[in-house]
């Protein structure tokens, strides 16, 4: 099966599997419609066939009751993110849902424009993040299919309700995993070139988490260096969001270390 026959299936199974749990459980989750080709045009996003595929047959969900519910856009209608310490450089992230000071967002490679990873910024913890899932159409079908098990296991609401929280909120993610200060990260990178290539453009006071091989979801420890006295942490993605950084961000006027390798 091609790349794009296989993001096609896999976004036509995570479409099957939310459409079943809306359908069993309507109190709960509730769809929305999906988009034409030429909504997805106008927004001026370009879309991976298998997310293409996906919002064409549900641009949104609603988790929760009619009134207090929350809803997840799969569609980047409104454009990508305008940037910040949660998501990144502007541009970088197309967020899904946004409440209480926590995000869940899609890395966008700034470059290629390629869609990546899932993450999630909690605004409780503010060195706290998560990589969520390898992909969106991935995402929704862990999502739906947690939230089929506990239909299937006769759960009353809000016990469903529980279930989708434990798979949509950053706290409940685990391992932990803890950044690598980048002079460490150098002196045991080897003969990685992808590694060596990341950290050769960061400065010493980064830290990075490397992605490569970690099953999602896990939580993501990125803490502000103690020098870095009102400054703060930046989380950005590098290659394709197979590593996670955190990005030291000075105050206006403030200096941090800079790279003894590239000086950056």
């Amino acid at each position: 099966m091609s790349h794009v026959h296989h993001e096609r299936a896999a976004a036509d199974r995570a479409v099957a599997l939310l459409a079943e749990l809306a359908g069993r459980a309507p109190r709960v989750v509730r769809l929305g419609p999906g988009a034409t080709d030429a909504e997805i045009d106008g927004w001026g996003v370009p879309l991976p066939d298998g997310v293409r595929r996906l919002v064409r047959a549900v641009r949104a969900f609603r988790i929760g009751a009619a009134r207090d519910g929350e809803w997840y856009s799969l569609a980047p209608e409104r454009g990508l993110a305008s940037g910040g310490w949660a998501t990144g450089p502007p541009g970088s992230a197309h967020v899904v849902h946004e409440a209480g000071g926590d995000l869940l967002f899609v890395d966008v490679d700034g470059t290629s424009r390629a869609w990546g990873p899932v993450f999630a910024a909690t605004g409780v913890f503010h060195e706290t993040w998560a990589y969520a899932a390898p992909s969106l159409v991935a995402w929704v079908t862990g999502l739906a299919r947690a939230g089929l098990a506990a239909v299937r296991a006769n759960d009353d609401d809000e016990a469903l309700l529980e279930r989708l929280a434990e798979a949509s909120r950053v706290v409940s993610y685990r391992p932990d995993l803890h950044g690598t200060p980048v002079p460490q990260a150098r002196a045991g990178a080897g003969a990685d070139p992808e590694l060596a290539s990341v950290l050769a453009a960061l400065p010493d006071d980064a830290l990075v988490v490397d992605l490569r091989d970690v099953p999602a979801p896990v939580t993501l420890h990125l803490p502000c260096p103690p020098a870095l006295r009102g400054g703060h942490v930046e989380f950005q993605r590098r290659a394709g969001g197979r590593f996670a950084i955190g990005y030291p961000r000075t105050p206006l006027g403030a200096q941090t270390s800079r790279s003894t390798t590239t000086g950056a």
